[in-house]
């Protein structure tokens, strides 16, 4: 079984208590980069799933999206949701710069890009969470509103999650956990955690008790509910669904083998399990790569992760074009992890 170092699993999910993503943080840009091919906006979202604050978005829409020529189309879109860090690091610590870069040089097509925007300060996107139903939340009103209020597409296989950190352990989740909804999923530095509980290594009992009284027991029990537990977590999943259950789900995700939290191991296990059980998946182990914003690979990282969300929105095999377009030197390592 794998034990996991206690610093990862104190670092960003269910039991966190440390501070958002610190590692290698250089300053931060001031106010939004100015966008090409992009106009952004933000909204809020009114919904009965959240209890305390105010949710709501960012949303990057394509250039040509007012255009009378497209007043009847629908565009495929992105959800992004933020680590630790908060929401806005997508926009100053590069993301939105290599997202304008990649329209710009059409290596994605147009679509729309959001930030979700939690109602707390943090989110281990689970439902009973202090300030709101997070998981219900973001396949609920905020898809609905959002398909309401701007011209994106309702099918399943034109949207895509994404996420870095507790993000990405959300968005890889909330993907298998509902393949009906997204039909590709991308992320970074995703807080893998062991399929049992047992396996917390280390994990102190006063920290677990706390975060439990925030509300995320029912989800997985107080004592921990090995089955409700294993509900949430991706290693769990995969080791008892079949691929055919997720409905054709496209799988990316990288992790740094320098991720000061511990993750590349437990991500390396879920590239591993994946192939075992037949999940058809792309997975990059970024050498000398740190955690999530806080390393310089990352925008090398979100640039990938784009492209491979942005070919599976548009209907194509995301695995196998990613592939295809591999380096040589890291063809090797590609055929290994796509099975």
């Amino acid at each position: 079984m794998l034990h996991l170092p206690i610093a990862v699993c104190c670092a960003a999910l269910l039991f966190a208590t440390l501070p958002a993503q610190r590692e290698g943080r250089g300053p931060r840009e001031q106010g939004a980069p100015k966008l090409a091919n992009f106009t952004v906006e933000a909204g809020a979202l009114k919904s009965d799933k959240v209890r305390q604050g105010e949710a709501g978005y960012t949303i990057y829409l394509p250039n040509g999206y007012t255009d009378e020529a497209n007043k009847e189309k629908k565009y495929p879109w992105v959800v992004w949701l933020p680590g630790f860090g908060g929401p806005d690091e997508f926009q100053n610590r590069g993301g939105a710069k290599v997202l304008d870069r990649l329209r710009g040089e059409d290596k994605i097509a147009p679509m729309a890009f959001v930030v979700f925007r939690g109602a707390g300060r943090r989110s281990v996107y689970m439902n009973g969470e202090a300030q709101s139903d997070t998981e219900d939340l973001i396949t609920g009103d905020f898809l609905d509103q959002l398909q309401k209020k701007y011209r994106l597409a309702t099918d399943s296989k034109q949207r895509a999650v994404m996420g870095v950190s507790a993000g990405g352990f959300g968005a890889m989740k909330i993907a298998m956990r509902h393949p009906d909804v997204f039909g590709a999923v991308a992320v970074h530095s995703a807080a893998i955690l062991p399929a049992d509980p047992d396996d917390l290594a280390g994990m102190n009992e006063t920290i677990v008790q706390r975060q439990l009284r925030t509300g995320i027991a029912k989800e997985i029990g107080d004592p921990i509910d090995k089955e409700k537990w294993g509900a949430h977590m991706p290693l769990a999943i995969v080791a008892k669904k079949k691929p055919e259950d997720m409905k054709g789900l496209q799988i990316y995700f990288d992790a740094g083998t320098d991720d000061s939290y511990g993750f590349c191991p437990p991500n390396e296990q879920l590239s591993k399990l994946m192939t075992e059980h037949g999940w058809k998946h792309l997975f990059r182990k970024v050498e000398g790569g740190g955690h999530g914003w806080g390393t310089p690979s990352m925008d090398e990282c979100v640039a990938s992760s784009l492209q491979f969300v942005g070919a599976a929105v548009t209907g194509k095999d995301a695995v196998d074009a990613m592939s295809a377009a591999k380096p040589a030197e890291e063809k090797k390592e590609a055929k290994e992890a796509v099975k």
